[in-house]
Order: C-alpha cells, then sequence, then structure tokens
C-alpha cells in the first residue's frame, strides 16, 4: 500500500492536483482511491461523489467529505454508546464529534476501513487547508492515546462471576462498550501507524507563491516533523508560464521566483516542483490525467521524492538523548513536560506525546535545546 496525503494554503489547488494524481495512479493499472476529508474531489473529476466509494473510472473509485449527510460516524456513534451506559444525555455525542479536530475521527475510520480492505494498492487522500490539516496529526494521536487510557486490556478477577451474576445486564453492555473502544483504538493506531511509516506514506503540499509561502510552509513541515508525518514534495502551483512575456507582469514573475528560490532553501527538505497557470481550471480525467503527468513525469509515481529525518534514542554515558526533527519550529513556540507516557512537546498550540523505548521509561528529563532542526532533550535518573 502507498499513501499519498496533499494539503496546502486555500485556494492553492489542493483538491485538483490530489485528483489528477490518483488520475494517473490508476491509468498505471494500479487500483487507487481517492478520498477527501473535504468538498473538492467531486467538481475536479466531474463526477458526483458521496460517503461510499464511487466508481470514477477504470481502477479508480472516489470518496468525499460527507459535509453532515452521512448518518453513518463510528466515532459518534461510540460516544452516543458510551454517554448512554453512563447515563448521560446521549444527545451529547453529536455535539462532541462536532469538535474541531474531533470530528475528523469519524472520517479517518471511514479511511482505515478503505485501506485495510485490501482492494487498492493505493491511496491519495484530499485533506483539504493545512488550517485543518495540521491539527488532523494532534487529534488522531489524542484519540488514540484517549481510547488507549480508557479501554486498555483488563485482567479478569476472582470476582467477575459475582459480579456478572448480581448486574447480568450492566456488565454485558459495560462489555460491550470496552470491546467497541478497544476495536477502535486498534483501528486508530493501525492508521497513525501506517500515516507516519515513512514507507508507507509521504504528504505534499501545495501553495502559491504568496508572501506568506514560505513562513506557511516552514510552520506546516514544523508540524509534520513533530508528528513523525514525511513531506516530500512542496508544489508551487500557478505559476506565469513561460508563454507569457508581456512586461507587464514582470513584477509578478519577480516575485514568483523569488519565493520559488526560497522554497527551494527550505533545505534539506522536500522537493519544489513548479506547475503553470492554466489556461482554464482542469476539470475531468482526461485533463487531471494530462496535468498530472506533467508534474509528476514518466518516473515512479508511488517513488519518495526526498528523505527525512527520524525521532531517535541514544545512550549517552549515563543518560539518554532524544532527538527530535522539528524544521523550522521558532524556541519561543515550544514548550515541554514529562508525562507518565513519555515526554510531551506543545509547538504552537498542538500537542504531541513522545513515547519512550521501555528501558528509557522511567528517565526524567533533565534539559533540553532546540538547534539546527532538532529539539534535543537529555533524559536520566
Amino acid at each position: 500500500m502507498r499513501i499519498i496525503v496533499f494539503s496546502g494554503t486555500g485556494g492553492s489547488g489542493v483538491s485538483t492536483i490530489a485528483a489528477g494524481t490518483a488520475c494517473l495512479l490508476a491509468a498505471s493499472g494500479k487500483p487507487t482511491l481517492v478520498f477527501g476529508l473535504e468538498r473538492g474531489l467531486g467538481a475536479a473529476l466531474d463526477s458526483l461523489l458521496d460517503v461510499e466509494p464511487q466508481a470514477v473510472a477504470e481502477n479508480l473509485d472516489g470518496v468525499e467529505g460527507h459535509g453532515g449527510l452521512s448518518s453513518v460516524d463510528e466515532f459518534r456513534d461510540f460516544l452516543t454508546m458510551l454517554l448512554d451506559f453512563r447515563n448521560m444525555d446521549a444527545e451529547l455525542g453529536d455535539d462532541l464529534s462536532a469538535v474541531p479536530g474531533v470530528s475528523v475521527i469519524g472520517r479517518l475510520l471511514e479511511l482505515e476501513a478503505l485501506i485495510s480492505s485490501g482492494d487498492y494498492q493505493a491511496a491519495v487522500v484530499d485533506a483539504g487547508a493545512l488550517t485543518h490539516f495540521l491539527d488532523l496529526p494532534a487529534a488522531l494521536d489524542a484519540a488514540a492515546r484517549w481510547l488507549d487510557r480508557l479501554f486498555a486490556p483488563r485482567q479478569q478477577t476472582v470476582f467477575e462471576p459475582f459480579l456478572r451474576a448480581f448486574a447480568g445486564d450492566t456488565v454485558a453492555a459495560g462489555e460491550d462498550v470496552l470491546d467497541a473502544g478497544r476495536e477502535l483504538l486498534g483501528r486508530l493506531a493501525t492508521l497513525r501507524d501506517l500515516l507516519t511509516d515513512p514507507e508507507v506514506t509521504s504528504v505534499r503540499l501545495v501553495t502559491t507563491t504568496s508572501s506568506t509561502a514560505v513562513d506557511r510552509m516552514s510552520e506546516a513541515l514544523a508540524v509534520l516533523g513533530l508528528f513523525s508525518y514525511r513531506a516530500d514534495v512542496i508544489i508551487a502551483n500557478r505559476l506565469l508560464p513561460e508563454t507569457v512575456d508581456s512586461v507587464f507582469f514582470d513584477g509578478c514573475r519577480k516575485r514568483q521566483t523569488e519565493s520559488v528560490a526560497a522554497l527551494g532553501e527550505l533545505s534539506p527538505g522536500p522537493v519544489v516542483i513548479g506547475v503553470d497557470l492554466q489556461s482554464a481550471a482542469p476539470r475531468g480525467q482526461k485533463t487531471l490525467t494530462s496535468l498530472a503527468r506533467g508534474i509528476w513525469g514518466k518516473g515512479d509515481l508511488t517513488a519518495f521524492l526526498a528523505q527525512t529525518e527520524e525521532h531517535s534514542v541514544a545512550r549517552m554515558g549515563n543518560n539518554w538523548e532524544l532527538r527530535v526533527f522539528l524544521p523550522f519550529a521558532n524556541r519561543d513556540d515550544l514548550r515541554l513536560e514529562e508525562t507518565d507516557e513519555g515526554v510531551a512537546v506543545h509547538l504552537n498550540g498542538r500537542r504531541c506525546v513522545l513515547t519512550l523505548p521501555e528501558d528509557v521509561a522511567s528517565a526524567s528529563a533533565k534539559s533540553w535545546t532546540y538547534e539546527g532542526r532538532f529539539l534535543t532533550v537529555m533524559l536520566g535518573r
């Protein structure tokens, strides 16, 4: 399985490029799923997509964000069951599942089910705008840890038969809730492992060459690095074609050239690919396939175009050194705390818990530094 996730600045053409990449993958003979967390794919593909997989072309199925139309949301349904078991207002499940960040968990469970079905060799995910996507890794991480705490495997005790005898229905209902929680935990953990596996998933960022492009891409790379997501491409979209040679556009071309050069200096980092402005919005499979072929060339679409650093823990005498790949972060935006699970790193309102190996778990943080794109935490007993 190969997963390619697209996100980018608003209005930069994320859905169009994601749809084109999926069309090209399908045309190469790979059974492909294109999955949209938000709206946009259907318009680009000129197809009516729904919450269930729709056949778009040979080897290509499409799914698009439900926009409140779906009556099925496994995470919302689980919350409702949990609240009902605790004799609380079950309608709170709808409210809780609508909280930003939490609201996407149900969609991610749908994605996990489709990926795990074995029906596809590749999945292209249109994750929408960066403003929403950069909250996704933290939400997925927190949801998995939350379920892990609530529904960790429990050993039966000698009192179990007596509990069942005196509280039969209640115990059975509780076991149903626990079993559902454990099942969701396993699937969220599976999806998180897939999305952070550098041999399976990469994130490809799309941007225009606006004055904020470098800052937005730097923030994205910092967040993705913290949560161990591999970013291998930045697409600078809607550049003025060389055929536009009027002096009227000289200033615009100069700014674009400078912006692309600045993006290229986010190095070592993702490959930067420039894409020309199209004379008309690309629509339909044929046009999208042609656009994608122009972007990716004739090489292997599933190849990774840039390497990435990974987090590591190494022994240093009587201590341990935790190195976290965290490019382009601002030191003033970083805060660390110790937790029962490891070291929690706070970055711009996002929290990532870095679990430690078993032989290091009892160590405490002594000091930390941030320089050269790495956060270094010294641990000792």
